[in-house]
């Protein structure tokens, strides 16, 4: 087949002149046509495959989000060759979403809450990370500096960064990336839709329209929105090529949105038959594992782009009403299924008052099995009437537990277990755990209070790393202000000063026992400034870390 194309290529007009007037000219002339047709769709499919090959990847650190927001929307960065692929608050967020994604190049400001942007370049410096460009303002230069000297590639400044600053020092740090790309003057289905979506889309939406038209074949439309894509699909690139891999799928368009949601658009004819959506729906359980997804009815006016996008996306909520089911119909959710039942709610107080907590829960869930499988109850409403049904029960409970807060962080822990619930096992699973330990903490006489010492192992086992409160309050599932009270009232030190004394007791040992460096002692018991550990060491012990050090040895002669 591949030498008869190119022998074909070789004399293709020698036979268009020949055969023009040879009895069986529509014959060859077809023939010919349809080889065109051929030579065409693996020449373009040769020129996607170079592009996407050539899309370098970007993540942005930064811990404002407005000035986030402005970076990606300074300029089509797909059509200039490059793809913003993740984005972070600060470098402990930015170290996950790395390992995740690991991205080409990586935008991170130098001064951020918790983890900062120094801290972050040496962080991935043991992964052998990518080039990292520091953001900074221009009282930050020390801060640079010693950002350079832990591996940071270039730095902007904020208040001056432009796009034409901002393509030059990529070009530096990626020279590899072929500048035609860069070329191209048409946005990219992804930019479009994104502005569209985001409200900033209005005088773009001709230019939206008519790359739609051009790229799909028909005038229907059929949309697919994912709530959540990764890590079912890593990046755009990795959703792109899954349609287009799929002999099923029919040509499509697809993107992720600012709000990290995932959309695809696609032709389909006027009328979608049930084995068209039979096969599409297969297609999409196979790779579906971690979020839900809706596919719309056909649709023929894009002027509906975002209010359908918008639909779809209340819709992805139903997965909670279902037993293990994440991919749906826009038609099968969309109408109403039969009355509410009504909830016995006296029955459900009686229980609560008098401390019943597995006939209460047991009762709830009698009442959610009535509406499992169902339209009858939207999830936004549902998800509400059972952490208010929960919540209006924690006053009884109170009453039987001597330990408020271990009430206080069952109730944090569900809600927070029902925020990233995906399907109505899942929910069943989270709401009969909370009431099991309702039942252990009220039914006990003399519940311990662990949370000190919950905390004392946490620094324990973490003290040498870059922790703070939240963390702490995320492990115990707790509210930060409420635990910052509580450690304060109960034990008259602040968080910090906790960490401290974890911290100066095991550079103590560290200093006495080893011959290890003060500044490598530093680093090892989580103090990145060397002579802010000086200054703590000494309020504490009362002398510098090298006068105990000496002081030790002379004991031991």
């Amino acid at each position: 087949m591949f030498c008869f194309l190119i022998f074909f290529t070789l004399f293709r007009n020698y036979f268009v002149s020949y055969f023009r007037g040879c009895i069986f000219r529509t014959y060859f002339m077809h023939l010919i046509f349809r080889y065109d047709i051929i030579r065409f769709v693996l020449r373009r499919a040769r020129d996607a495959k170079e592009e996407i090959s050539f899309m370098k990847r970007i993540m942005i650190i930064d811990d404002e989000f407005i000035f986030r927001q402005g970076l990606k929307y300074m300029m089509d960065w797909e059509a200039c060759g490059y793809s913003i692929v993740g984005e972070a608050c600060n470098g402990a967020e930015g170290l996950k979403i790395f390992l995740k994604l690991h991205p080409d190049i990586i935008l991170c400001d130098v001064v951020m809450p918790g983890v900062d942007g120094i801290e972050f370049v040496k962080m991935i410096r043991k992964y052998n990370g990518p080039p990292v460009v520091m953001l900074s303002n221009f009282d930050e230069f020390d801060k640079v500096r010693e950002a350079f000297q832990y591996g940071a590639s270039d730095y902007l400044l904020k208040n001056r960064v432009t796009k034409e600053m901002i393509l030059e020092c990529l070009d530096r740090l990626i020279p590899e990336k072929k500048r035609s790309i860069c070329l191209q003057s048409e946005k990219t289905f992804g930019i479009l839709a994104r502005t569209i979506l985001d409200g900033y889309g209005q005088d773009n939406f001709d230019a939206f329209q008519s790359y739609v038209r051009q790229s799909l074949p028909k005038r229907n439309y059929q949309m697919i929105l994912f709530f959540s894509p990764q890590p079912d699909f890593q990046n755009e690139e990795d959703l792109q090529m899954f349609l287009q891999e799929n002999r099923n799928c029919p040509p499509a368009l697809s993107c992720f949105t600012t709000q990290n949601h995932a959309i695809v658009l696609f032709s389909c004819s006027e009328v979608v038959t049930k084995r068209q959506n039979d096969i599409l729906m297969e297609m999409l359980v196979s790779r579906t594992r971690h979020t839900s997804c809706v596919v719309s009815i056909p649709f023929s006016d894009l002027v509906l782009f975002k209010e359908k996008a918008e639909k779809l996306l209340d819709l992805c909520g139903y997965s909670i009403l279902y037993e293990n089911q994440l991919c749906f119909y826009e038609e099968e959710l969309s109408e109403k299924e039969g009355e509410l039942p009504s909830f016995p709610n006296e029955q459900y107080v009686y229980y609560a008052e008098h401390g019943k907590w597995k006939e209460a829960c047991d009762l709830l869930l009698e009442y959610m099995d009535k509406l499992k499988n169902s339209t009858k109850m939207d999830p936004f409403r549902f998800k509400k009437f059972v952490e208010y049904t929960f919540y209006s029960s924690l006053k009884n409970a109170r009453q039987f537990a001597k330990d408020s807060i271990a009430i206080s962080r069952i109730e944090l822990k569900l809600f927070k277990q029902l925020d990233c619930i995906l399907t109505y096992s899942q929910f069943c699973e989270a709401v009969t755990s909370a009431y099991g330990e309702l039942s252990v903490v009220c039914g006990e006489k003399n519940v311990a209070d662990d949370v000190s010492e919950s905390l004392q192992n946490y620094l324990e086992d973490h003290y040498m790393e870059q922790i703070t409160l939240y963390d702490v309050a995320d492990y115990l599932h707790m509210n930060y202000s409420y635990l910052s009270a509580y450690i304060s009232n109960r034990t008259g030190k602040h968080f910090s000063e906790h960490l401290n004394d974890t911290r100066i007791r095991h550079s103590k040992k560290l200093l006495a026992d080893t011959a290890f460096s003060i500044s490598h002692i530093s680093e090892c018991i989580g103090y990145a400034d060397q002579s802010y550990f000086g200054r703590v060491f000494k309020k504490q012990v009362g002398m510098t870390p090298l006068q105990y050090r000496n002081k030790m040895q002379r004991k031991d002669l």
